[in-house]
């Protein structure tokens, strides 16, 4: 009686389990049925490539609209750049996308999402965890402190800790943009080359590691988080030796974009689906291990020549290619300069 209690109280105060059931974006509820069976879609990079400057999510994210509206899924979870320029892109992504999605979307901020305050203004909070029948659902802010959880997000996960050893807690699932974890396991430090890192280093090890641990004790632990550079595929799956499972899993505006479907049953058992946007066929999700990803990480598909005038075109329109043009004319000048004083 007094452990149902003390689970009580902690509901009671914990302001951010409450006021984050409904989007930011649409205001719509999570809503699941009382069978006790619920799922949901996950995945990050919503703006797909970062040559996509439309303003617009990606075409893949798009095309499949009608297809999320009408599946089964009680949410869907951006794991971070949901878009490419939160600064401009917001009113086209309300027009094209929020106002069309009939189904409530949380987002886990990544780099590209935060210019000031402009996200936080317009879409609230950046840190919150709510709750589904005997699950949590925890959104982190990755960017704030460079990779590391400090201050109200490693209060927030000690608050998780303690809900979650009263014993009625059946999944913690926790979503990110940066895979912060990583670098704590030496087999997967080589795989995510590409995808946005800490400067210098995370306190994922030191501090969060030994509260999901802890976690682990009463309830399954997932961690999913949407940074995936130059990847052989939308998905990566990795459980450690505590049995806390990993997955990263994200959408390029690729002939490999997919996304993961996590599947809840009444008696809080977890399973895996992946649907592809571009009838690509799948391996089962598991496959998606570290061996299959030192197999293929850097493989990349035969070259096209006659795409070389696109590859062109997109070099010359992008900014990017200017600005190291621009500087590296600079530098030339300036040393050109030098030596014709010194001559």
């Amino acid at each position: 009686m007094i452990k149902y209690l003390f689970y009580i109280l902690i509901l009671f105060y914990s302001s951010e389990l409450i006021s984050q059931q409904n989007s930011p974006f649409n205001t719509m509820p999570v809503k699941v049925d009382s069978s006790g069976n619920y799922s949901f879609i996950v995945s990050g990079h919503f703006h797909g490539s970062s040559s996509n400057l439309t303003g617009l999510p990606s075409n893949t994210i798009l095309a499949h609209l009608d297809w999320i509206n009408n599946s089964d899924n009680c949410m869907v979870i951006s794991l971070g750049d949901l878009f490419l320029d939160v600064s401009n892109d917001i009113p086209q992504y309300e027009e094209s996308f929020f106002s069309k999605l009939n189904k409530p979307m949380f987002n886990a901020v990544g780099n590209h999402d935060l210019t000031g305050d402009i996200y936080q203004d317009n879409f609230g909070k950046t840190f919150f965890y709510w709750q589904i029948n005997n699950d949590i659902h925890v959104v982190l802010d990755t960017e704030l402190d460079d990779g590391s959880l400090k201050d109200e997000q490693k209060k927030m996960l000690e608050k998780i800790k303690e809900i979650t050893n009263a014993g009625l807690i059946s999944n913690v699932f926790i979503y990110s943009h940066r895979t912060i974890w990583a670098k704590t396991y030496p087999e997967l430090d080589l795989l995510f080359q590409d995808n946005t890192q800490s400067i210098l280093s995370n306190n994922f090890e030191s501090d969060v590691l030994p509260l999901l641990k802890e976690m682990k004790l009463k309830a399954n632990v997932f961690w999913f988080s949407g940074s995936l550079g130059d990847a052989p595929a939308s998905f990566f799956q990795f459980k450690d030796q505590n049995n806390i499972q990993y997955i990263a899993t994200a959408i390029r505006g690729l002939p490999r974009d997919a996304v993961l479907i996590v599947n809840v049953n009444q008696n809080g058992a977890v399973s895996f689906e992946t649907k592809s946007f571009t009838n690509q066929k799948l391996l089962d999700f598991e496959d998606y291990n570290v061996e299959f990803w030192n197999k293929n990480v850097g493989k990349k598909p035969p070259f096209n020549y006659r795409l070389i005038p696109l590859y062109v075109k997109q070099n010359l329109l992008n900014p990017t290619f200017w600005y190291g043009f621009t500087i590296m004319l600079i530098i030339s000048l300036f040393f050109y300069w030098r030596r014709k004083k010194n001559a």
